[in-house]
């Protein structure tokens, strides 16, 4: 293998973008307001805890949901958040005990706006297949939001979910 092949096959340090995720690290409390159809929203509250992993290239995200009486009354969830710099795009995934699916999105960061818009495919059950769109927002040190919105198969976009996230 010539050094112009292993040059390119070897993975790129952590950069500017990688660095962009370390604002998330920490303990975060987190006010989760979900709509599941119509009337009122469900809302919960939780704990999301946020580390730099594998050498600052993902941030690794773990959540947990304070006991409650809805339909998920003792909610766990797990990320991973990086920037792959061959595609040139943020990706992450997320999985949690509410389904077997695992979420995965992709996108791209706005300097003006201090947000990531994350676009992703799911199945809900009984809806069939859904685009997915998450705009995750720096506020600022303490706060930073995530809003979640799907489009049916009618080509109809509703926004499911709201986090804010305050620094604990």
């Amino acid at each position: 293998m010539s050094t112009d092949t292993q040059e390119h096959c070897m993975p790129a340090g952590p950069g500017a973008e990688h660095d962009r995720l370390a604002d998330f690290v920490g303990t975060w409390k987190a006010t989760v307001t979900m709509w599941m159809g119509p009337g009122e929203p469900m809302v919960s509250t939780g704990k999301m805890v946020n580390t730099m992993d594998l050498g600052g290239r993902y941030l690794r995200e773990e959540y947990t949901g304070d006991p409650n009486d809805g339909p998920f009354p003792e909610f766990i969830g797990r990320g991973y958040w990086g920037f792959n710099d061959a595609r040139g795009k943020y990706e992450g995934f997320w999985i949690d005990n509410a389904s077997n699916q695992m979420g995965i999105e992709r996108g791209d960061f706005d300097p003006k706006t201090k947000s990531w818009e994350m676009k992703g495919e799911s199945v809900m059950p009984g809806a069939g297949p859904m685009t997915k769109r998450s705009v995750i927002t720096l506020v600022n040190d303490n706060e930073h939001t995530m809003e979640m919105f799907f489009t049916g198969p009618d080509g109809n976009e509703m926004k499911c979910m709201h986090i804010k996230y305050l620094r604990a």
